[in-house]
C-alpha cells in the first residue's frame, strides 16, 4: 500500500516538474522572436538625408612666393661705393632707394663734357634760326632754356618738319643730342635703385669690391603682395573661376588669410594631371617659401547633400539602410572632391551608409548606431 502511494506521489512530482521546464523553454524561444530584427545585424554609421544648400569647396596646398623679385646684377665695371643703407641680407628697401652705387666719377665727367659741347652748339644755333627758320625759333629758345648740366636732357621739340630736321642734322645737333642721351643712360647704370618695396637676400658684394658687367650682387624679394601656387585636379579645376575667394592657413593650423584666384593655367601638367592655380594673397606673417593649406569657395548647390567621398561608389550609387538591410540607390553626383562628394536625388529622412564596410552587399543585415539619428 505504501509503495503504491510513493509511486503516485513521484508521478505527480514528475508532471509538475515537466510543466515548469516546458514553460521555461517556451519563454526562451519567445525572447529571440521579440528581438529578431537585431539578430546578426552589424552596427554601422549612417547619415540621415536633409537636403539643402551645400557649399562646394576645393582643398589646396601650395607654396607662397612673392609676386616681385629681382636679381641685382652689375651692368657696368667699377668699384662698389658705400651707400646710405647697406646692401645686406635682411635689409629692407623702399621703392626708389639706392641699392648699390658703382664709382661713376670718370663717366660723369665725360657726360658733363659732352653736354657742355652740345649746349655750346645750341647757343650758336638759335641766332641762325631767327634768319633761316624763324617759325621754329621760339620752341628752340624754350628748349635751350630747359637744358641743364645737372639733369638729363629734355626731349627734343616735336614734331620736326623735314626742312627743320635736315637743318638740325646738317649742323650736328641731332648727333650730339643722341650721343649725350646714350651717355646719360650708361651713367644711370652706375646707380641701382629699388623698383619696388623689398628685402635683400643672397647679398655677396661689399663696398670696395671691383665688379664687372654681369656680376651678381644679390636678390631683392618683394614684400607685401604674395602669390600661392597650387595644383588642382582637372575634374575640380572646371569649377573654378578667376576671382573666387580662397581661405588659407598654415599647414600647422596657424594663421588665417583670405585671397582670391588671380590666374588659372590653361595647360595641364601631364605628370600630375592637374592645373596650376595662382592665388593672390597679402597680410602679416606671410613669407616667401611658406607652405599653406586652404579651400577655394567654388559656389553652392541647392537641394543637395554632402557625403564622405568613400560613401559614393562607382556609377553614382550609395548604400541605403532600409528595413535593417543594405540596398543600392542611384544618385546624381554634382561634385566629387578628394574628401567629400555632393549628391542629389535622395529623399528626406533616408539613411545613407557612411561607414567603410569591406564586405558590404545588398541585403546585408545592419543596425544604424543611435537609431540613425
Amino acid at each position: 500500500m505504501l509503495k503504491r502511494r510513493l509511486t503516485v506521489i513521484l508521478g505527480l512530482v514528475l508532471v509538475v516538474a515537466g510543466v515548469i521546464v516546458k514553460n521555461k523553454l517556451s519563454a526562451m524561444r519567445e525572447s529571440p522572436t521579440r528581438n529578431a530584427a537585431g539578430v546578426g545585424a552589424r552596427a554601422v554609421d549612417v547619415a540621415v538625408v536633409h537636403n539643402g544648400t551645400v557649399a562646394i569647396t576645393v582643398p589646396i596646398t601650395g607654396r607662397v612666393r612673392t609676386e616681385r623679385r629681382m636679381l641685382v646684377n652689375a651692368e657696368v665695371a667699377g668699384t662698389l661705393l658705400p651707400t646710405p643703407k647697406p646692401f645686406r641680407d635682411g635689409v629692407s628697401f623702399r621703392r626708389g632707394e639706392l641699392l648699390a652705387h658703382i664709382d661713376d666719377a670718370e663717366v660723369r665727367s665725360q657726360v658733363l663734357a659732352q653736354k657742355s659741347a652740345f649746349l655750346r652748339t645750341l647757343v650758336q644755333l638759335v641766332p641762325d634760326l631767327k634768319y633761316d627758320l624763324p617759325e621754329v625759333t621760339t620752341r628752340w629758345e624754350d628748349f635751350l632754356g630747359r637744358v641743364s648740366l645737372e639733369v638729363p636732357l629734355p626731349d627734343l621739340p616735336t614734331p620736326l618738319a623735314p626742312k627743320e630736321r635736315n637743318y638740325l642734322a646738317a649742323r650736328g645737333i641731332l648727333d650730339q643730342y643722341y650721343t649725350v642721351k646714350a651717355q646719360e643712360e650708361r651713367l644711370a647704370r652706375y646707380r641701382i635703385t629699388a623698383p619696388f618695396d623689398g628685402q635683400v637676400t643672397g647679398a655677396n658684394a661689399d663696398p670696395g669690391t671691383i665688379v664687372t658687367p654681369g656680376t651678381r650682387l644679390g636678390e631683392l624679394v618683394g614684400t607685401g603682395d604674395f602669390e600661392l601656387e597650387a595644383g588642382v585636379p582637372a575634374a575640380e579645376a572646371r569649377l573654378l573661376q578667376v576671382g573666387d575667394s580662397v581661405e588659407l592657413h598654415g599647414t600647422d593650423g596657424s594663421g588665417q588669410w583670405t585671397g582670391r584666384i588671380g590666374r588659372i593655367s590653361e595647360a595641364i601638367d601631364p605628370s600630375t594631371q592637374t592645373y596650376r592655380v595662382f592665388v593672390d594673397v597679402a597680410g602679416k606673417g606671410l613669407a616667401d617659401g611658406l607652405y599653406l593649406d586652404g579651400a577655394i569657395h567654388a559656389g553652392t548647390v541647392n537641394e543637395a547633400l554632402a557625403l564622405p567621398r568613400h560613401a559614393v561608389h562607382e556609377e553614382g550609387r550609395v548604400y541605403l539602410v532600409q528595413d535593417s538591410a543594405l540596398t543600392w540607390a542611384d544618385v546624381e553626383v554634382v561634385h566629387a572632391g578628394r574628401e567629400r562628394a555632393v549628391v542629389r536625388g535622395l529623399q528626406e529622412g533616408q539613411q545613407v551608409l557612411t561607414e567603410r564596410l569591406s564586405a558590404a552587399h545588398p541585403g546585408m543585415r545592419v543596425a544604424p548606431r543611435n537609431g540613425g539619428r
